[in-house]
């Protein structure tokens, strides 16, 4: 496939999606140096480490959605299918596309609970470990560049 074929708009989503995964990825990564009882402790930050987990799967969901209807002609049927079929097509490994997979089970959980509901462990925990998103932009870039679609 050449880049002419790859749709403008959607590379134009696709890399302001890849722009808001690196920057909450900046955000994430200092948040990580707070020990995990001040963590818990800080309920601004909590929010703001959240919220960086929200827009940066949103993203990546986003961009999931965009190559498989590029690839398969039809969006996938869920937030965590999007990440698998990305596997499926050799977008993603296949240890990417199922730990991105779980990220986006992870979004629902944060988007739709709040207050005392939220483990506060458990987004601890995920802030520690931010590497399935920077192999999930390094992935989606390489995809891009072996179709031609950063070729501008």
């Amino acid at each position: 496939m050449t880049s002419d074929e790859f749709p403008t708009d959607s590379l134009g989503r696709i890399l302001t999606a890849v722009e808001t995964i690196e920057g909450s990825l900046g955000v994430l990564a200092r948040k990580q140096r707070m020990s995990r009882e001040a963590y818990k402790a800080d309920s601004d930050t909590r929010d703001i480490v959240e919220r960086r987990f929200v827009k940066m799967t949103e993203a990546s969901i986003d961009i999931g959605e965009e190559i498989v209807k590029y690839e398969r002609g039809h969006p996938p049927a869920s937030n965590p299918e999007s990440m698998r079929s990305l596997g499926e097509i050799g977008v993603l490994s296949s240890s990417t596309a199922e730990q991105m997979a779980q990220g986006a089970r992870f979004r629902n959980v944060l988007s739709h609970t709040y207050g005392r509901i939220i483990d506060h462990d458990t987004v601890y925990n995920a802030l520690q470990d931010l590497e399935r998103y920077r192999s999930f932009v390094i992935e989606v870039r390489d995809y891009l560049d072996s179709i031609g679609a950063l070729d501008n």
